[in-house]
């Protein structure tokens, strides 16, 4: 699969997760590009156990075409499906890097 990084994912990266030094949150970010990278589509991707370790799920309501993993227990990682929606996860082989959300989480 291939991974597009956003320019509002780019800036929260930087400002979010390397300003603050976050080394554990980078390793984990690197870790799930690690585990998109490796899969050979979003099917895959989503029946691999890591994706249960790094608790990548579909979201539900006005965010339904975003998939969010956990970069840990306050800050998401939003990933959103190259397609149109629904998806046929079969089909999906580039997911863009939306965001990086600790909002509605608080400071992570």
């Amino acid at each position: 699969m291939k991974i597009i990084k956003g320019k509002t994912y780019i800036k929260d990266y930087k400002k979010k997760i390397v300003y603050k030094h976050l080394g554990k949150e980078i390793e984990r970010i690197t870790n799930i590009e690690d585990l998109i990278l490796d899969s050979q589509n979003l099917k895959s991707m989503l029946l691999n156990p890591l994706s249960t370790v790094y608790g990548i799920e579909h979201k539900k309501g006005n965010l339904k075409e975003i998939y969010t993993a956990k970069v840990n227990e306050k800050i998401r990682l939003y990933i959103k499906p190259i397609g149109d929606y629904p998806y046929n996860t079969v089909e999906i082989t580039e997911l863009e890097f939306l965001k990086i959300d600790n909002k509605h989480y608080g400071e992570g």
